[in-house]
């Protein structure tokens, strides 16, 4: 598994165990019918640049979680939760040793270096069931242990 999946499934994760176990953790935006509430997590953007001589480049991914909630209140109470707990940064781990395993080694961080939360207006004639829509979007870069 390439280190951009691992970093994947680690906010994946991560998101599992910040959010209620009431909440459906969507890896992608949510195609299918939406059980609320549901978060999900997409990979966006990279961008690389260079970093130092011989080579080297920081990349950074751009990230966003999707936050969709029966109603205001929740929206919003799972939007600032997960806005605030991104100022701790994201543990990366290696998921290579069997699928989930118990406890996976640590193999870095995802380094947050930019965050927005924006509400998105969901309009009640497109949509079959009226919900409550939070985007929150972040740039990160891996830093190895």
């Amino acid at each position: 598994m390439n280190i951009s999946k691992k970093q994947d499934l680690s906010i994946v994760y991560w998101l599992k165990d910040h959010v209620p176990s009431s909440v459906h953790v969507v890896d992608g935006f949510p195609t299918t019918s939406l059980e609320l509430p549901t978060t999900s997590v997409t990979a966006l953007d990279m961008r690389g640049s260079p970093f130092e001589l011989g080579g080297k480049e920081l990349v950074r991914q751009l990230w966003r979680i999707d936050v969709f909630g029966a109603n205001i209140n929740q929206r919003d109470l799972m939007a600032s939760t997960i806005f605030e707990e991104l100022e701790n940064n994201i543990p990366v781990y290696d998921y290579d040793f069997g699928f989930p395993p118990p406890v996976p080694p640590r193999i870095g961080t995802l380094i947050v270096t930019e965050r927005r939360l924006t509400p998105v207006h969901v309009f009640e004639d497109l949509v079959e069931k009226l919900y409550y829509r939070t985007s929150i979007t972040f740039f990160t870069y891996y830093q190895p242990s």
